[in-house]
């Protein structure tokens, strides 16, 4: 039963006494950060790491769901453009994200004396690539909800259990996930991307994908929804047209999350 996974999560939490927890608004951090507060208190310091590439609605968002349940809760900001080895977008580019958010949050917790630093990984995180968790080991990450079992449903599950105003929140990677690796990423895309997606979730898609090939969008909704994104073809493509992109195309599979990793295959073993 889902009960009994959320009691060991919290029986885990409470085990650390002082915790930062990162936070982005998405569902499985969301629940880290309500399960910490829950049993530490203002121990628990919930932390947003405000950059280029999230979106403006899920800053609100955050910002709303620390008000609602008292987080003590702040926020960071810096440009991850900045970041060496991230701009020129490796296969690996999301180590070096990782890095340095790690890193920023780690300064943190030392000065302030938390000696743990939690996140949102779950169990399912872990049959994708994901070179972020390197960077997580690295750092001496916790990540409860893998201790615990939790799957991606169990999060959801636990959502709804807690009623969290975004259980059922669709996934959303950072922007730049949306960029083939290899292809450089600068402002000006990541806001092409921003817009896209914004409208074509205003056109009631649930899961978006706007993967940015330059002036070209190939847009991902999920299969059941790419006949309806025929029907709006026109208005959709005069919408993107109006944002910068050149040439619209619709990805006839539907939506798969991860699914550029599926062009570096091959490279995935040498990388770190």
């Amino acid at each position: 039963m889902i009960i009994d996974k959320i009691i060991r999560l919290e029986n885990k939490i409470s085990t650390y006494k002082k915790v930062v927890v990162g936070f982005s608004a998405g569902v499985d951090s969301t629940l880290v950060a309500f399960t910490a507060n829950k049993v530490l208190g203002k121990d628990a310091l919930i932390i947003l790491a405000r950059t280029e590439t999230i979106i403006n609605e899920d800053i609100e968002l955050a910002r709303a769901i620390a008000k609602k349940y008292d987080f003590n809760y702040e926020e960071i900001n810096y440009n991850e453009l900045d970041i060496e080895n991230y701009a020129s977008n490796p296969i690996n580019r999301c180590y070096f994200c990782k890095s340095e958010l790690y890193e920023r949050l780690r300064k943190i917790a030392d000065e302030r004396n938390y000696p743990f630093i939690l996140d949102g990984a779950n169990v399912d995180d872990l049959g994708d690539y994901r070179p972020g968790r390197i960077a997580a080991n690295e750092n001496r990450i916790k990540s409860p909800l893998i201790e615990c079992g939790f799957t991606k449903q169990d999060v959801r599950d636990s959502a709804k259990f807690y009623a969290l105003p975004n259980f059922d929140k669709p996934s959303a990677p950072c922007l730049s996930s949306r960029i083939p690796y290899g292809t450089s990423i600068n402002s000006v895309s990541l806001q092409m991307i921003a817009e896209a997606e914004k409208y074509l979730r205003s056109l009631n898609f649930k899961n978006v994908r706007v993967r940015h090939f330059n002036r070209k969008a190939k847009i991902e909704v999920d299969s059941y929804d790419v006949e309806r994104l025929k029907l709006l073809y026109d208005d959709v493509a005069k919408e993107l047209y109006k944002i910068g992109y050149k040439e619209i195309e619709i990805d006839q599979e539907g939506f798969k999350s991860g699914k550029l990793n599926t062009q570096i295959l091959h490279q995935i073993e040498v990388v770190k």
